[in-house]
This record gives C-alpha cells, sequence and structure tokens, in this order.
C-alpha cells in the first residue's frame, strides 16, 4: 500500500516517473497493490490513473489492473478497479460523524476560517473534509514547495483551533492531517489505518489471502507520518509493516526508513522505487 504524493511522487510533484510507473506494474503482477490518499476517486483518476495508464502497454493492463486498488480521501472510501467496467468499483465506505457538526456546515465554516492561505475543496469528496492551499491551481514551474507547505501549516493551525472552539473532545471523532499540500479531515474511525485493515479484509474475503491480525504481510510506505501529518494512522504499526520515505517519528522505530546499499536514506519516489526493487527481486 503506497500513500501517493510525495511518495509515489517526488515531492511537490503530483505525476510518477516512467520508472515509477514500471516498478508498479512489475509489483503488481506479482500481488496487489493499493494507493492510499487523500484525494478522491476523480482527481486521482484524472492526476494519477492517467499518468500510469499512458504507460502500461496494452498486454501488461489485464494482470496489473486485476491487482490494482485504491484506498480514497484518507482511507474513507475502498474500491477495486473492473478491467471488464474500466472503473472503480466501491467496496467500503466510512461515515461522517454529524454529531461534531454536520458536513456541508463545517465545510462553509471552514472555507471562510482558513480563506487567507487557500480555501476548500467542494467537489467530488464524499466523506472526508479537504482544503488545499491557494498556490494549488499554478502550474508545477511556478510552484515553491517551501511555500506550499508553509500555507498548509497554517491551514492545519486555524483548523485546529475551529475544531478545539467547537468541541474539546473533537478528536473522538474526527482526526486532522496535514499532507504538506494540504489538510483532511477524516472520520476517527475512517482515517488511513483503517484502510489498511479494510483492504486486507478485502483480500481475505475475495482474493483468498490470509493474513495476521494486525496484517503486518502488507508493507505500507508513506512519506508524513509525524504526528501532524496525514500519513500518521497509516505508518504508526496498528496496521500493516510501516515505512517512510520522508520525515522520521522521534523517539519510535516505527515506521521504518528506506536505506540505500550506502545505508543512507533514500526519500521520496527514488526511497518507493528501492523498496519496491527489494520486494520483487
Amino acid at each position: 500500500m503506497f500513500d501517493f504524493d510525495g511518495t509515489v511522487t517526488a515531492d511537490g510533484v503530483y505525476r510518477p516517473t516512467h520508472e515509477m510507473v514500471d516498478a508498479l506494474v512489475a509489483l503488481a503482477h506479482k500481488m496487489p497493490i493499493a494507493f492510499c490518499t487523500g484525494r478522491q476517486l476523480e482527481s486521482f483518476e484524472k492526476r494519477a490513473m492517467t499518468a500510469i495508464v499512458e504507460e502500461v502497454s496494452p498486454e501488461e493492463r489485464a494482470k496489473f489492473f486485476e491487482n490494482f486498488y485504491l484506498i480514497a480521501e484518507n482511507g474513507s472510501i475502498g474500491y477495486d478497479y473492473n478491467p471488464e467496467k474500466e472503473e472503480f468499483e466501491e467496496f467500503y465506505r466510512s461515515k461522517w460523524p454529524d454529531e461534531l457538526m454536520a458536513r456541508d456546515e463545517i465545510m462553509t465554516k471552514l472555507h471562510e476560517a482558513v480563506s487567507e492561505f487557500g480555501d476548500v475543496c467542494y467537489d467530488a469528496h464524499r466523506v472526508v473534509v479537504v482544503m488545499r492551499t491557494n498556490m494549488t491551481d499554478l502550474a508545477q514551474d511556478a510552484r515553491d514547495i517551501g511555500e506550499i507547505n508553509r500555507l498548509s501549516r497554517e491551514i492545519y493551525r486555524v483548523v485546529l483551533e475551529f475544531l478545539e472552539d467547537l468541541n474539546p473532545n473533537y478528536r473522538d471523532l474526527v482526526h486532522v492531517g496535514d499532507s504538506g499540500i494540504g489538510v483532511v479531515i477524516s472520520p476517527a474511525d475512517g482515517d488511513k489505518d483503517n484502510g489498511i485493515k479494510q483492504f486486507g479484509r478485502y483480500l481475505v474475503e475475495n482474493r483468498g489471502l490470509s493474513f495476521d491480525k494486525t496484517f503486518s504481510e502488507i508493507f505500507v510506505v508513506g512519506d508524513r507520518p509525524d504526528k501532524n501529518g496525514n500519513d500518521h494512522y497509516f505508518l504508526m504499526g496498528k496496521y500493516g509493516s510501516p515505512y517512510t520515505v520522508g520525515t522520521l517519528v522521534d523517539g519510535s522505530d516505527l515506521p521504518k526508513p528506506v536505506l540505500g546499499e550506502d545505508g543512507q536514506r533514500l526519500m521520496h519516489d527514488k526511497g518507493t522505487i528501492h523498496l519496491i526493487r527489494s520486494v520483487i527481486g
């Protein structure tokens, strides 16, 4: 299972390289793979799926898509790709906690609260609330990833203050993650750790695979495991065997870093490609 932005792509880049797609295709010829991302289905199809499909030869596509899954909206919705229909089919969905505040209402209030730094994404998300920076729509060569990261941190700060004022116990109901390019609010029981569990259960029920109770046989790769990051629950080790190609967590052995032959850390897509190759041989 892979986070997408900053894990399958270089930091601040939205499309995977040819080298990455080749590695993913080779891996999917051996085992099921899933992308666990804050993106909604349509964004993934537009920015990621298109890039991948362009690189997969017609003779490889059937096997590749047989093993292709999407865990979207930060773990709140899971999809299996149906090659015959050429579309994703939903196999689970988490529920937004209305006891905190109705999702539409919280989106409206947050849109105003974060306006100095970005805005709320209203289109296509089905469960989570997503805020992006006001640099998102700039052309790729005009983006300053450092400034995008800064704006994302500011949005994160505003969101935490808003939720604390709304309900001091909001953490029992929702999780907030900073992806570095935006902020995601997920149901507490619909974060990326839930995505690992749901993916594992689906493979047991539909593909005849078997796992231990923590699904440790599933390698999980992301880049933002720190407490504020949107991969925190993904890479904390409750489910799966976690690796980071980004930041490390102080005082914890998990997630494990990805090291090259020289013992140096490999970051972002370079680390993910190295890990894939170490798995497939």
